[in-house]
């Protein structure tokens, strides 16, 4: 389960007693509105006070006159905080930080002086922004639909589009709101429920901000009729995740059944969701996104049949019938391990409004809903290409991608797929004979490039538009590529854009850049250095992965320090800008081989690869028994300690601290009553699993650790896994 981070709990709002320069400190966490009452019903208890500040927030008022409200100092911080979490497309609003001016005398308030975000003139460009992206969100909801459908529709698409930011050294407010969900597709637990709960109040569905102090983490509270229910997308969306999973163990529940996972708890405000009606829905153990088209309910079954095979099944929705439209006879194997196989089907499904999407271990399918006999080849792996796919989306402008990786466990490395191109194969394709481009806004976005070049000059414009992006995989796998000039407008560089190309050297980026994405240079072994500019402002995840040796220069404070300490980058600091030169193909003289350090972490029998390392290199382990590696860089975890695999190439040494550890549950301890059922889950688990209990009349144990309990006593419930790992849980039914 994901870590999560959220809003630091203390708010240093600035009390300045009228005719007094005095001030003091004030945390709002403190106050017995915070810890007592959800923001929706500090808004109920304070309305007309809270009316009026959304109403002066939505005119970007700098100083709000609350003079009259009657409003206490010590309880402001509550009420300013409830409105923006009420209020998601108060987007552009600090709510854990404003300046207050009080009476000196009875402390009661006289005016705020909120925190904007964003420059005010830029606001309403954003607000708009977000507007377009809400609604792309809601055009595929079919209005007739129940309000329980579109909940659930609207969950599936958050996870489908917005990624849990994993970085915490990540600073950006936006990371908290609507905006930066639904327009930088990027959140935390706040950004994912404000952007769930703006979409819903787009639809009329009545839906609140829940949080839990000492969980450190907020969700959603949704009114269906009239009853509540909890809806949890973050815990729904793993951070480790696989492209296109989204899990519905937290979507539409009730107190109970949100409690029973033994990690929400202590959530603050009085309303009650009772009603059970939906705890025990048949999409419960569903991973992958549901589809509700015409009459049926399309998703992936991955366990259909048997534990590693998968299915395409169309659900009526009215008398319940399942039919497999598609069976799946893949199995994911094992990285280099043909005899051994995951014991899943890692297939997902997508839908564009036109074509269901799905995939298996080698290719991409299509289908369409209205014609059961219609099934294209979208794309085709090659034989060469050991690596599985692991997972298929869209992103927010309908455009489709893959996963194809070394395991499940490993972080996305993503492809962009044509979806007017059948039987594609990206290893086979020859170099497309045209550039081609997609018209976004402010111009176009470059997905093939014609020249093949070893050194490439971008031009600004492409038959008279604007190149302002370079989309994902436009350069991938070019072996030849050594040096590229991206031109001055271009602000983002796609995911994966100049993925494994071994002998890159020289990248120059504009100043204009503002975003690189996802893997954008994983594998660009060569590349020494690269001068990343104070624009930049979002770097995704193994943006640089396999860059060994290199260095990311930038300026002090700047995002590229922050990605590059974060990552164990070495950084060097920019005094002042530096010129821009001509690309490269000499390797710059180094008197020394620089030694990078990295710490990773692996689970017992857990195997990883260092890329982009090319030939010639050394590799060696401090200690065997717990870690080895092979002359191509592939790490094996043994069990559990502590090694240093030593990488040393012709420029470079590389030290990798690991760090093995056991597999471990989600509990150790659980106390149940007769009846009552709970999962048993293993993090970190590989190979097979089992699970045995001491006593079977207590509580007995199923193959996949759901536990239940039958009557009074103790028992424990012993899980092998990992190589016999042995871990036990104690049970206590009463």
């Amino acid at each position: 389960m994901k870590k999560i981070l959220s809003l630091a709990l203390s708010v240093i709002i600035l009390f300045t007693a009228v005719f007094s320069v005095g001030a003091e400190n004030y945390s709002y966490n403190n106050s017995s509105l915070f810890n007592k009452y959800s923001p929706s019903e500090i808004l109920d208890m304070y309305p007309d006070l809270t009316k009026h500040i959304a109403e002066e927030l939505r005119k970007y008022n700098t100083d709000i006159d609350v003079r009259g409200y009657n409003v206490s100092v010590n309880d402001i911080g509550a009420i300013f905080f409830s409105v923006i979490c009420e209020n998601p497309d108060i987007f552009y609003v600090s709510a854990s930080q404003f300046e207050s001016t009080s009476e000196s005398d009875t402390g009661i308030l006289v005016s705020l002086r909120p925190e904007y975000i964003y420059d005010i003139k830029d606001i309403p460009g954003k607000t708009e922004q977000l507007e377009k992206a809400a609604n792309y969100m809601l055009s595929g909801v079919d209005r007739s639909w129940t309000d329980m459908y579109k909940c659930r529709y609207l969950h599936d698409m958050i996870a489908q589009y917005v990624h849990y930011d994993m970085d915490v050294y990540n600073t950006d407010p936006s990371i908290r709101t609507a905006y930066g969900a639904l327009i930088n597709n990027n959140a935390v637990c706040e950004g994912y429920t404000s952007a769930y709960n703006y979409l819903l109040g787009k639809l009329g569905i009545e839906a609140h901000y829940v949080q839990s102090l000492k969980m450190e983490h907020a969700w959603s509270m949704v009114k269906l009729g009239k009853k509540y229910y909890h809806v949890d997308i973050t815990y729904d969306d793993p951070s480790y995740d696989n492209l296109g999973n989204a899990l519905h163990f937290y979507c539409i529940v009730s107190d109970a059944e949100l409690k029973k996972d033994g990690v929400h708890h202590d959530w603050i405000g009085s309303i009650k969701a009772d009603d059970t009606s939906f705890d025990k829905v048949w999409w419960r153990n569903v991973n992958t996104f549901i589809f509700p088209i015409d009459g049926y309910d399309y998703y992936m079954n991955q366990n259909y049949g048997s534990s590693v095979y998968g299915a395409l099944i169309q659900r009526n929705i009215q008398t319940g019938n399942e039919r497999a439209v598609e069976k799946i006879y893949t199995r994911w194997n094992v990285e280099e391990n043909s005899s051994a196989f995951w014991e899943r089907a890692y297939c997902f499904l997508t839908y564009d409004g036109n074509y269901l999407y799905y995939n298996d271990n080698e290719g991409v399918y299509r289908h369409k809903p209205d014609n059961s006999s219609y099934f294209d080849v979208l794309y085709k792996k090659p034989a060469t290409l050991k690596n599985n796919i692991y997972g298929i989306a869209l992103n927010m402008e309908s455009k489709l991608f893959i996963s194809i990786k070394e395991s499940p466990n490993v972080e996305d490395v993503v492809y962009y797929v044509d979806k007017n191109v059948m039987n594609q194969n990206f290893e086979t394709e020859d170099t497309p004979g045209q550039t081609k481009y997609n018209e976004v806004e402010g111009g176009i976005e470059i997905y093939k490039f014609a020249d093949d070049s070893e050194n490439i000059v971008i031009p600004n414009t492409i038959d008279g538009k604007k190149v302002v992006s370079i989309g994902a995989n436009t350069f991938s796998d070019r072996q030849n590529l050594k040096s590229i000039i991206i031109p001055e407008g271009v602000t983002s560089i796609g995911d994966s854009a100049f993925y494994n190309c071994p002998n890159l050297k020289s990248v120059i980026l504009p100043d204009s850049v503002k975003s690189i994405g996802l893997a954008a240079f994983s594998g660009c072994s060569s590349i020494d250095e690269i001068t990343i500019p104070e624009s930049v402002t979002k770097i995704g995840k193994n943006a640089f992965a396999g860059c060994i040796n290199i260095t990311i220069k930038g300026y002090k404070n700047s995002t590229a320090e922050v990605y590059a300490q974060y990552y164990g980058i070495h950084f060097s600091a920019l005094s002042e800008p530096e010129p821009v030169t001509e690309p490269t193909t000499n390797a710059p003289k180094k008197e020394t081989k620089p030694v990078y350090s990295q710490k990773q972490s692996m689970y017992v029998l857990f195997k990883g690869k260092v890329s982009g390392l090319g030939s010639n290199i050394k590799c060696t382990s401090s200690n065997k028994s717990v870690a080895t590696v092979t002359s191509q860089g592939v790490i094996s975890a043994k069990k559990k300690g502590k090694a240093v695999i030593k990488i040393e190439g012709k420029n470079y040494i590389y030290n990798i601290k690991l760090t093995v550890k056991n597999p471990k549950l989600n509990k150790t301890k659980k106390t149940l009553k007769p009846g009552s059922k709970f999962t048993l889950k293993v993090i970190g688990k590989a190979g097979r699993t089992t699970f045995k209990s001491s006593n079977k009349r207590i509580a007995s144990v199923n193959s996949k650790g759901k536990i239940t309990a039958k009557k009074k006593g103790k028992v424990t419930i012993t899980v092998k896994t990992n190589g016999n790992i042995k871990l036990k849980c104690k049970i206590t039914v009463k």
